[in-house]
């Protein structure tokens, strides 16, 4: 399926301030509508694909709310060559009255994606004390499907188990579980505490077959055990394409001005995002047997190291403990359900290398 993800940035500004928040350069610019409907448009009438996403970003994209319901209500009165979806990730805190009803109306057009970082007191924590502000139902009722996404900070690490499960309680499969970024996470204290929880998450999945686990325990390991080819994690600057607030073009929203300073977005303009061996992490490529698995976003990598293909070595430790843990489950998964295939053979082959390269830790 050829398929264009398409990030439109209304707006650089947030009503939240969270503490992992790498967006160090916003201002108080905005996208003018007439801008944000010619570059849909270019999309929707010009190359053929499959279907376009259209992603409303921020900042809070509901910030600016009159802009995103001219812009989809003009795009809904019109005929168009591609299929689409319109989409947001939001804090929640400004979906009520006005906004809320135009959502429900048209939830089967657009699809909303809510941040929440499990319980309230995690969640009021990592992001300004916003819990209460947030309609969590009304996300659940229109979107059922839709998955939530949750961020790991060092202030809420020691609560992973409570809060994965509280956000399971209230129905919702996470697709996105990340440790924030511009964290040294190698301190061997994190690790520990990583350690604990993943410990009692695979418990829990073992006790509840019926709830689909984490990616942080829920990797693909026999990627490991198969053909290792040098691949590029995602489609940033060829399959997908944000927009700034002044209609520039960059390679994906983390790579925007509000991330980096004007000399790193040089940087980034002259880099080649078709090369895709220029993105690749040699030493992890040769020398780990997790880097099938161990995916890698490449503007975090520039935010953490300035490289975009070195990935944060902060984070290697806690790869192998994700590892030992999925390994774990997956075990545990196939004795319970045993089968012949293809993929179970190269399962068994990474939970044995798994366990024996990293299961002292």
């Amino acid at each position: 399926m050829k398929k264009f993800h398409l990030s439109l940035v209304l707006t650089n500004q947030c009503n939240l301030n969270c503490v992992y928040c790498y967006e160090s350069h916003k201002t108080k610019k905005s996208m003018d509508i007439q801008l944000a409907k010619n570059i849909i448009a270019e999309y929707l009438n010009g190359e053929d694909y499959d279907e376009v996403e259209i992603d409303f970003f921020g900042g809070e994209p509901f910030l600016e709310f009159a802009v995103i319901r001219e812009v989809c209500e003009w795009v809904w009165s019109r005929q168009w060559k591609n299929k689409y979806i319109f989409f947001a990730t939001t804090n929640g805190v400004l979906v009520h009255g006005e906004i809320k009803e135009w959502l429900k109306v048209h939830k089967r057009y657009f699809w909303v994606s809510l941040s929440l970082d499990g319980t309230r007191s995690s969640h009021n924590i990592n992001r300004s004390c916003s819990f209460d502000k947030i309609d969590l139902s009304f996300f659940k009722e229109c979107w059922p499907e839709q998955t939530v996404k949750m961020t790991i900070s060092k202030e809420t690490v020691g609560d992973i188990y409570d809060n994965i499960v509280y956000i399971h309680s209230l129905g919702y499969d996470i697709t996105g579980t990340n440790f924030a970024e511009g964290i040294d996470w190698e301190d061997e204290r994190y690790l520990a505490v990583v350690s604990r929880e993943l410990e009692k998450l695979c418990k829990y999945y073992m006790e509840h077959p019926e709830m689909k686990p984490v990616p942080l325990i829920n990797m693909a390991i026999h990627k490991c055990a198969d053909t290792r080819e040098k691949n590029k994690w995602c489609g940033c600057g060829e399959h997908m394409a944000a927009y700034e607030t002044d209609g520039h073009k960059y390679p994906c929203t983390f790579f925007t001005p509000m991330t980096f300073d004007e000399e790193t977005m040089r940087r980034i303009a002259g880099t080649d995002f078709s090369c895709h061996d220029a993105f690749v992490d040699e030493e992890c490529f040769h020398h780990c047997y997790l880097e099938p698995v161990c995916n890698s976003c490449y503007g975090a990598n520039l935010l953490a190291n300035g490289r975009m293909n070195r990935r944060d070595r902060s984070k290697c430790a806690l790869m192998k403990v994700r590892a030992v843990y999925s390994a774990a489950l997956k075990a545990h998964k196939i004795l319970e359900n045993p089968s012949d295939t293809y993929e179970n053979k190269l399962t068994v082959q990474a939970i044995q290398r798994i366990n024996e390269l990293y299961n002292k830790m």
